[in-house]
C-alpha cells in the first residue's frame, strides 16, 4: 500500500465547536502549550523568575497587580485583609495596610489617581473604606472621609473625565458614587456636592430599576459602562448636568470583573458561553467563541482574571477543583483570531503592565510569561492532536514535542 504525504500549510489554534471532520487541516480539537505565530508550529514558551523573593503564603492571594511607575514597576498582593508590596532591597514582601475585614468572596480593584499633585494607587476590597499608596511610603494609608462622603467599602472604583467613580457598596448594591471634578481646591477624594455648581461637585446615581448589585464599572473613552447582576447600562455625558443613563442590548451571560480586559476602546470579557464583546454600542458574542467550547465547558470561572498584552488577551481559570488558583490559561491571539490553552503552572495572579505579562506561580514567585523554555525550570508537556478526517481514512495523531 503506497504511502501518502499529508502537509498542513498553516497552523491555527484550537476548535472546538465543530466536529473533528469539518474543522480546518490547520485546527486542532485539543492542544495545549503550542505557539502557531507565523502559521508554524513550535512549543510555546514558558516564564522566567521576575524576582527570586517568594510570597511565603501564596494561596493566600486574591490579586497580582503591577504599577507602572515613571520610576520603575512596583509589585503588589492582596490577601484577604491585607496588601503587601515586593522590597527587592530588603529580600521580602513587606506589609502596606490592612483591610478593617476579610474579603474572601471579593476580588480586589485597583486604580491609579491623582491627588492634589500627587500620583496614588487606590485599592478596594468591597468589605472595607479603600486604601492609597504613593509607591514611597512605608505603608499606605485610608482613602477618604466620613466628612467627604468617600469612605464607603467599594469594591470598583475607574476614572472617567477625570472623576473617580466607584460602586460595589453593599449597602447600597445598585448605586454608583462618583467625585468632584479635580480643581482649585476640589479633589477626586471627596464626593461632596461644591459649592461652586453642580457641575463640578460630587454625588450618587442609582444604577437600573431594580436592586441588582452592580459587579463591574469599565470606563471607555466615551463612556461608563456599568454591569449588573442581569443587565449592562452606559453612561453617557462628561457632567452631571448632561449624564445619561442608557441600558446595553444585547444577551449576555454575566462576566466577574476580573475577566475583563480593554484593548483600546473595546471591552472583551469571558463567560461560561465564551468570549464576549461591547462594540460601543452594543454586546455582541465573538463570532468565534465557539472555538473553546470543550475547554470552557470544564473550566471554573468564579475567580477568572483576565489580561491584554501586546496582540493577545489572557484569561486564568481553574480547571482542577483541588487547585490552589488558576491553573490553565486561554490565550486568545487578535489579529489571528485564534485560541490556545496553556497549562502545567498555577496562576495565583496575573496582570500585564509595559508589554510584559506576570504571573504569581504556585510558588510565590513573580514570573515573566512568554519567556524561557520551562516554567521555571518544569518541563513544558506540550501536545497538538490533528483532526480526525473520517470521510478521508487520516487517522488521528498527536504531535509531542521531544
Amino acid at each position: 500500500m503506497a504511502l501518502r504525504q499529508y502537509r498542513i500549510p498553516m497552523f491555527y489554534g484550537i476548535h472546538q465547536g465543530l466536529q473533528e471532520d469539518r474543522i480546518n487541516d490547520g485546527e486542532s480539537p485539543d492542544a495545549c502549550n503550542m505557539d502557531t505565530s507565523g502559521g508554524r508550529l513550535t512549543v510555546a514558551n514558558g516564564y522566567v523568575r521576575e524576582s527570586s523573593v517568594a510570597f511565603p503564603a501564596p494561596a493566600s492571594v486574591k490579586r497580582l497587580f503591577v504599577w507602572n511607575r515613571a520610576d520603575g514597576k512596583k509589585f503588589l498582593l492582596a490577601t484577604e485583609n491585607k496588601l503587601y508590596a515586593l522590597d527587592e532591597t530588603a529580600g521580602e514582601w513587606t506589609l502596606l495596610y490592612t483591610f478593617g475585614a476579610s474579603a474572601a468572596a471579593a476580588q480586589y480593584d485597583f486604580q491609579v489617581v491623582k491627588i492634589a499633585s500627587t500620583e496614588y494607587l487606590l485599592v478596594a476590597s468591597g468589605v472595607s473604606q479603600m486604601a492609597k499608596w504613593d509607591g514611597d511610603s512605608e505603608a499606605a494609608e485610608a482613602f477618604g472621609s466620613a466628612e467627604e462622603l468617600s469612605d464607603t467599602a467599594v469594591n470598583f472604583v475607574e476614572l472617567y473625565y477625570s472623576r473617580l467613580f466607584a460602586a460595589g457598596d453593599a449597602l447600597n448594591p445598585s448605586r454608583l458614587y462618583y467625585s468632584q471634578a479635580p480643581g482649585d481646591s476640589r479633589t477626586v477624594e471627596n464626593w461632596t456636592s461644591a459649592d461652586e455648581s453642580a457641575n463640578v461637585g460630587g454625588g450618587t446615581v442609582e444604577i437600573g430599576t431594580d436592586s441588582d448589585p452592580v459587579t463591574g464599572v469599565f470606563a471607555l473613552s466615551n463612556q461608563l459602562l456599568i454591569f449588573k447582576r442581569d443587565s449592562l447600562y452606559r453612561l453617557l455625558g462628561d457632567r452631571p448636568s448632561n449624564y445619561r443613563i442608557q441600558p446595553v442590548g444585547g444577551s449576555l451571560l454575566q462576566p466577574v470583573h476580573t475577566a475583563c480586559a480593554r484593548v483600546g476602546d473595546v471591552l472583551y470579557f469571558l463567560t461560561e458561553g465564551g468570549m464576549y464583546y461591547f462594540d460601543g454600542q452594543n454586546v455582541q458574542r465573538k463570532a468565534d467563541a465557539d472555538k473553546a467550547k470543550d475547554f470552557l465547558a470544564g473550566a471554573d470561572l468564579l475567580a477568572c482574571v483576565a489580561a491584554a498584552c501586546r496582540d493577545k488577551l489572557y484569561f486564568a481559570v481553574k480547571e482542577d477543583a483541588t487547585a490552589d488558583g488558576n491553573d490553565a490559561i486561554l490565550v486568545y491571539d487578535l489579529a489571528r483570531g485564534t485560541y490556545m490553552v496553556r497549562r502545567g503552572f498555577v496562576a495565583q495572579g496575573m496582570c500585564a503592565a509595559g508589554g510584559t505579562l506576570y504571573i504569581l506561580d504556585g510558588n510565590g514567585h513573580v514570573c515573566r510569561f512568554n519567556e524561557g523554555e520551562t516554567y521555571d525550570g518544569e518541563r513544558i508537556e506540550a501536545y497538538w492532536k490533528t483532526p480526525d478526517r473520517k470521510s478521508t481514512r487520516l487517522n488521528s495523531s498527536h504531535f509531542v514535542p521531544s
